[in-house]
């Protein structure tokens, strides 16, 4: 294993625990806070949408996102990587403050910039029963 694929793998595995930590209603998250783990400017791309983000824009997303989020959680079932990306294919369950849990089939593909940091997030959630 190359250890430019390692490191993407131990990236990707952080940037997970950082949404366990930051994607709830009670966390407190800034531009700084989403500095720690995507690019000054990076590309996110939700179920077949495009989106060019930065740190002040992401934060207005995920702060409408997780308003009603207790808690996210993922089980990875497959990780597939190489030198440039990472993709995670997982069960994701977000548990939201009014006791509703939403279970997901996902995929998720992270790339990284030069400094360790996300420059693409390209993700498809489908519910799962």
């Amino acid at each position: 294993m190359s250890e430019k694929r390692e490191k993407n793998i131990q990236l990707a595995h952080a940037v997970l625990d950082w949404n366990r930590t930051y994607l709830r209603h009670d966390a407190s998250l800034t531009e700084a806070t989403v500095s720690q783990c995507f690019g000054k400017r990076f590309i996110v791309e939700p179920n077949g949408r495009h989106y060019q983000a930065n740190a002040g824009n992401y934060l207005e997303f995920l702060n409408g996102m997780r308003a009603s989020m207790a808690g996210i959680e993922y089980q990875i079932i497959h990780t597939v990587a190489d030198d440039d990306a990472v993709v995670f294919d997982m069960a994701v369950q977000i548990a939201h403050t009014d006791g509703r849990r939403e279970h997901f089939i996902a995929m998720l593909l992270m790339r990284f910039d030069d400094q360790g940091k996300v420059a693409l997030w390209k993700e498809t959630y489908l519910p799962r029963a």
